[in-house]
C-alpha cells in the first residue's frame, strides 16, 4: 500500500488564524436605485393599500413607506422587489396623512422620497368602540361588541377602588366578530364602570362610562336538588353506575388521560336507553325557584358516543303532571364544538382543555326564574337522540 504524505499549507493554518472582520452590507453600493412611479392609493380602516411601478435599477433591493402619526412617531413599512404593494395600518384616526416612498439598495442607500397623501377610512378600534354596550350582570357586568375587520384588540375596565381612585380592575381581548364578554366577580353595589379600547399599536379611544349594579350570584345547592321523573321522561340505561341523582352529585372526572376507569368517581352519570334519532330528555327539582345565570355540564364520553352534541335546557314553575311541554320554557340552546375538528377517538390539546373544562354558558338576562329544569337532548355524538352527561353545575340567584 503506498503511503500519501499529509501536506498542511501555510496559508491554511495562518487563514484559521485571521481576526475575523464586522459584518458589512453585500453591496457596497453609494448609487441609490430609482425611485417608484404610477403610485395609486387605496384608503383603508386605519390604513392604506399602495401600489407602484418598481424601478428598472438593478441594484433595488426593497421599497420602504415612512408615515409620521399624529404623536410624531415614524412608522415603517417595508416590501422586497418581489412585489409592488405596501399596505399602510395602525393609523389612529381618519386624518389627512403623508407617506414617503424610498427606493433602497442592498447598502441601504435610499433614493429621493416620492411624497402622496391619503386619509384613512375609520380605524377598526374606533369602529369596534361605538357598537360597545356595558350592562350589569350577575357576578359583574356583560360587555357586547361588534367587531367586523376581527382585530384583536384590549377592552380595558376601569372602576374606583376603595379610596375613590380610578384603576384599572379587569381586562380582556375582543377578536370575534360578534362577541360578549363576562367581568365577574364584582360587588353588587352600584359603581360607575369606565371602559376603553386599545390596538396593538397603542391607538387608545375615549372611555365608555356607565353606573351599573352588579346582581348577586352564587352557585346553586346541588344538595337540594331532586330527580322529578316526569311520565314521559326518557328511559335510562339499566345500569348501576346511571341516575338522574348522579347529574348533580358533584362528582366528575377531572383527568383527560383515562376518563373511563373510574378516575375522579366518572363512572357514575345519566345516560338514556332510546336508541333512536328522536330526543330524550330527562327532568329535575332544583328544590327552590332560582333566577339562572349559567351553568356548566361535565361530560362523560369525550366527542363520542352518546356524548351531548346539540341540547337545550328548559324550566317551569308548575309543570303539568302529564310531562307535557306546555307549561315548560325554553331557557337557552347549546352545541357542543370539538376545538380541533377531528374525527372520533382523535384529539390534540384543545380538545383535551375544551372537555375538561366542560360546556358552559350564559343564560339570557330575560329568562324567567324557575325551579324545575329539563335537559333535552337533540342530538348526540354518534347522531342519535340519546343523552349522557357526569354533572350539571348552575348559578345564579335564588328568589
Amino acid at each position: 500500500m503506498k503511503k500519501f504524505p499529509i501536506i498542511l499549507s501555510l496559508g491554511a493554518l495562518l487563514f484559521s488564524c485571521k481576526e475575523e472582520k464586522p459584518l458589512t452590507p453585500l453591496a457596497n453600493d453609494p448609487n441609490p436605485p430609482g425611485q417608484v412611479a404610477n403610485v395609486q392609493i387605496r384608503p383603508e380602516p386605519g390604513g392604506a393599500s399602495i401600489s407602484y411601478a418598481l424601478p428598472k435599477s438593478q441594484n433595488l433591493s426593497y421599497v420602504t413607506a415612512e408615515v409620521t402619526t399624529r404623536q410624531g412617531t415614524v412608522r415603517t413599512f417595508n416590501s422586497s422587489f418581489y412585489t409592488n404593494q405596501i399596505r399602510i395600518e395602525g393609523l389612529g384616526d381618519e386624518s389627512e396623512y403623508e407617506v414617503r416612498l424610498y427606493s433602497v439598495n442592498g447598502a441601504e442607500v435610499r433614493s429621493e422620497p416620492v411624497v402622496k397623501k391619503f386619509t384613512p377610512t375609520l380605524p377598526p378600534y374606533l369602529k369596534v368602540f361605538r357598537t360597545l354596550q356595558l350592562l350589569g350582570d350577575f357576578g359583574g357586568i356583560r360587555l357586547t361588541y361588534l367587531n367586523p375587520d376581527k382585530q384583536s384588540l384590549q377592552a380595558i375596565l376601569i372602576a374606583p377602588d376603595s379610596l375613590g381612585r380610578i384603576k384599572q380592575i379587569n381586562a380582556a381581548t375582543l377578536g370575534e366578530e360578534a362577541g360578549r364578554v363576562n367581568f365577574r366577580g364584582l360587588k353588587d353595589e352600584e359603581t360607575r364602570f369606565g371602559m376603553y379600547l386599545e390596538d396593538r399599536w397603542g391607538n387608545r379611544t375615549d372611555t365608555l362610562f356607565a353606573n351599573l349594579t352588579p346582581l348577586f350570584e352564587t352557585q346553586l345547592d346541588k344538595s337540594k336538588f331532586r330527580n322529578y321523573r316526569m311520565p314521559n321522561d326518557s328511559k335510562l340505561v339499566d345500569q348501576w353506575n346511571i341516575a338522574v341523582a348522579f347529574a348533580f352529585d358533584g362528582k366528575w372526572s377531572s383527568v383527560w388521560g383515562s376518563p373511563y376507569d373510574g378516575n375522579g368517581n366518572n363512572w357514575l352519570n345519566i345516560s338514556t336507553d332510546q336508541l333512536t334519532v328522536d330526543p330524550t330528555w330527562i327532568t329535575f327539582d332544583m328544590g327552590a325557584k332560582s333566577k339562572l345565570s349559567r351553568f356548566r355540564i361535565n361530560h362523560y364520553y369525550r366527542f363520542i358516543n352518546r356524548g351531548m352534541k346539540k341540547y337545550e335546557i328548559w324550566g317551569s314553575n308548575d309543570p303539568k303532571p302529564d310531562g307535557s311541554w306546555d307549561s315548560w320554557t325554553k331557557l337557552i340552546d347549546y352545541e357542543q364544538k370539538k376545538p380541533s375538528g377531528l374525527p372520533y377517538e382523535t384529539y390534540n390539546d384543545a380538545d383535551a382543555a375544551a372537555w375538561l373544562l366542560g360546556d358552559q354558558a350564559d343564560f339570557p338576562l330575560t329568562a324567567p326564574a324557575v325551579r324545575y329544569l329539563r335537559i333535552r337532548c337533540l342530538e348526540n355524538w354518534q347522531g342519535t337522540g340519546d343523552l349522557s352527561f357526569s354533572e350539571i353545575t348552575l348559578f345564579g340567584q335564588p328568589m
